[in-house]
């Protein structure tokens, strides 16, 4: 399932080009943020609290392609959240 565009806006972050939006599900914040270029590429899911910083968005991708996304690739969504002032991957 792709970022919606209505709403969603666009992030120049080390060269790459990054489609993101908050938003609010089941009463917890979710941030989506995908690679604008990627066709069907893998989506990041940052499930965060009730204080959102949009500086969080930059840290969440470097977080994210430091433990894994590929956001080129065609794979499940890679879901992280955000506690204690920490973005940590989910336990298996």
């Amino acid at each position: 399932m792709p970022v919606p565009r209505k709403g969603a806006k666009r992030l120049n972050h080390r060269d790459s080009y990054y489609m993101w939006i908050m938003q609010n599900t089941k009463g917890s914040n979710e941030l989506l943020v995908e690679l604008a270029a990627a066709v069907n590429g893998q989506m990041l899911v940052v499930s965060l609290g009730r204080i959102v910083d949009y500086a969080m968005v930059t840290l969440a991708i470097d977080f994210a392609l430091a433990n894994g996304w590929k956001p080129q690739e065609l794979l499940p969504p890679f879901r992280c959240t955000y506690e204690r002032r920490a973005f940590h991957l989910p336990e298996a």
